[in-house]
This record gives C-alpha cells, structure tokens and sequence, in this order.
C-alpha cells in the first residue's frame, strides 16, 4: 500500500512538471496571471483614452489658442500667455504711437521671436503628446497580444488541470486506505500490548438447578383445569339466572293472587 502512495504521488508531481501546472491559494498561476493582466489592460486602455484626448485638444486648439491643460507644457503656457500681452501692448501703443515708432517696432520685434519660440515650443509639446500616445498604444497593444497568447495557455491548463484533479483524487484515495490501514495495524498492536497476566477468577460459575421459566407442564396443566371448573360453574349459574328470567309467570299463581 505504502508504494502504491507513492507511486501515485509521484505521478502527480511529475504530471504538474510536465504541463507545468503551477498553482498558488489553490488557482492555476496563469490563471492569477490573466486577471492581473485583465487589470493592466485595462489601465493602459485608459492611458490611451487620456492620451488621445490631450493630444486631440493640444491639435485643436492651435499654436495662438487657449491651452486647456496647462501641465501638458507650462513653456508653450507661458509663451502663449508673452504673446497675447505683447499684442495687447501692440494694439495699446498703436493708438499713441506710429508703426515706425522705436516702441512699436521694440513690440513687434519682441513679438516675432516670443512667436518663433511659441511655433518651436508648440511643435515639440504636439510631438511628445504624439509620442505619448503612440507609446501608450503600444502598451496597450502588447499588453493585448499577450492576453491572447495567454488565453491559450489558460485553456490548455485547464484542460490539464482535470485530468490533474484525477490523479489527485486516486492519489488520496490511495493515501486514505493507507492511512486506514496504518491505523487499523495500530490499534491491533495496541490490544496486543495488553497485559492479561494480573486477571484472576473470583468465583466459578455453576449451572442452576432447573429453569426459572416457563413454569413445569404439569403445574401449568393443574392450573388450566382448575380455572376451566370455575369458569363453568360461573357460566352455568349465569345460563340459569337467564333462563329464569326469560320464563313466564303461572297462571294459577296469579289466579291466586288476584282472589
């Protein structure tokens, strides 16, 4: 019994290694490995989603347009906020001065290089919004690729997992009739350990004399009859009572009567 344990056993163990069913809190590690993934798939689905819409409202809203979301580049922020001022400057002065005038010109000369570095700045950010985005595709796409591969292997794990179970299943039972075995062998060494030198005899049993029950045929034969006679001297005084009684009266004993 003790080698078919074993044997049993070992072609457990030796199933797992050759599918590689490894198992962790009683689930298949790639199991718990594609939920996880799931998770992360899910992350990165979101990334994309941010980063499409951040890239999308970089685009639309243009070199000059308001920033919705400063933190995606506080330089091109800052550089559309120079060039608004300067305009408002521009327009501001154009009202005192003339287009020759050295303020004017001071203006507008600042003016063209806040808006050279504002079309260089506002390329770069569109660029690395773009990169962002192509990166967290590629995330996303990776992360999708190896869903699928996983799916597979998930399945055939699956696959092997029951016929796994099966062999686990024979393998304890194996193990219970062992066990079974193991205990029953204790017990009976236990009796035998039993020390029944020190019994001793405290007195000899003798038969008894006759039987205490049913009662000897010929008491219960005597006891029969006499209960027979009374019960018919019972039933024939009874028999007459009823026949007196049923009887008409005599006629001369009423005549009698009546005179």
């Amino acid at each position: 019994l003790k080698s078919d344990v074993q044997a049993a056993e070992e072609k457990v163990e030796s199933y797992r290694r050759s599918h590689n069913l490894s198992s962790s809190n009683g689930q298949l590690v790639s199991s718990q490995t594609l939920t996880q993934l799931n998770g992360e798939i899910v992350d990165a689905q979101s990334r994309v989603i941010a980063a499409q819409a951040s890239y999308d409202a970089l685009v639309a809203s243009g070199i000059n347009g308001a920033n919705p979301d400063p933190t995606v580049s506080e330089a091109l922020a800052a550089l559309r906020d120079r060039s608004n001022s300067l305009r408002q400057q521009i327009d501001s002065q154009s009202m005192t001065f003339g287009p020759r005038h050295p303020t004017i010109v001071r203006l507008r000369t600042e003016l063209e290089t806040v808006n050279s570095q504002l079309r260089a700045e506002f390329s770069r950010t569109v660029g690395t919004a773009k990169a962002s985005l192509d990166k967290a595709r590629a995330s996303l796409a990776s992360l999708s690729s190896r869903m699928n591969d996983l799916k597979s292997n998930v399945f055939t794990d699956s696959e092997s997992e029951v016929a796994l179970r099966e062999l686990e299943r024979d393998a304890a039972s194996k193990r219970a009739v062992y066990e079974s075995f193991l205990s029953r062998a204790r017990q009976i060494s236990e009796r035998e350990q039993i020390d029944t030198t020190n019994v001793q005899v405290i007195s000899t049993a003798v038969p008894p004399p006759g039987r205490s029950w049913p009662p000897r045929p010929a008491l219960v034969a005597g006891a029969g009859a006499f209960a027979g006679f009374a019960l018919g001297i019972l039933l024939a005084i009874g028999m007459g009572i009823i026949r007196d009684m049923r009887r008409p009266p005599n006629r001369s004993v009423l005549a009698a009567s009546r005179a």
